[in-house]
């Protein structure tokens, strides 16, 4: 079938006689090959494709019902989604801070990576702030700051900055 491939290695084609018209058996096997859903095809036909008098689908008619649609506002995802979105990221970027790999960052972890973004980025560093920002994310006051304290902090960040807005 022209412009029609499965996803996977194997070399399959699909003869459209005349173009543009495929049989409903093929049809079926290049959606569920493409989309890699296994629905009933055949049930779902009727409300997908049209059929030509010869009984083979019409396979360019899947298009007809497609328009541009109503205009869609733009939402900005809020920071829950966008935490679970990037949380292996997050996850990731806590484990370098960790250098012993303890499950806690602590205050010359927390230190460490400060100076080098500091260095990198050429800003300033105050060590009280530093260490004040480390108190201020120890929310169990243990001395370390754990993942979920790590996480809690960007959501405290994004509450008060919405405040301030």
């Amino acid at each position: 079938m022209d412009g029609f491939m499965p996803h996977n290695t194997t070399t399959q084609s699909y003869t459209c006689v005349p173009p543009g018209y495929v049989s409903v058996s093929e049809w079926a096997q290049v959606l569920e090959s493409v989309l890699r859903l296994d629905l009933p095809w055949r049930t779902l036909r009727p409300h997908l494709v049209h059929l030509a008098p010869d009984g083979s689908v019409v396979y360019l008619s899947c298009f007809d019902s497609m328009g541009p649609g109503p205009q869609l506002p733009q939402v900005t995802p809020n920071l829950t989604e966008t935490l679970i979105r990037y949380r292996t990221d997050l996850e990731i970027i806590f484990n370098i801070i960790d250098q012993d790999h303890s499950g806690l960052i602590s205050l010359d972890e927390f230190r460490h990576t400060w100076r080098l973004f500091s260095a990198h980025l050429g800003v300033a560093l105050d060590e009280g702030a530093i260490d004040g920002l480390v108190r201020s994310m120890d929310f169990n006051k243990d001395g370390g700051i754990d993942f979920t304290e790590f996480l809690e902090a960007f959501r405290v960040v994004h509450k008060l900055d919405n405040k301030e807005r």
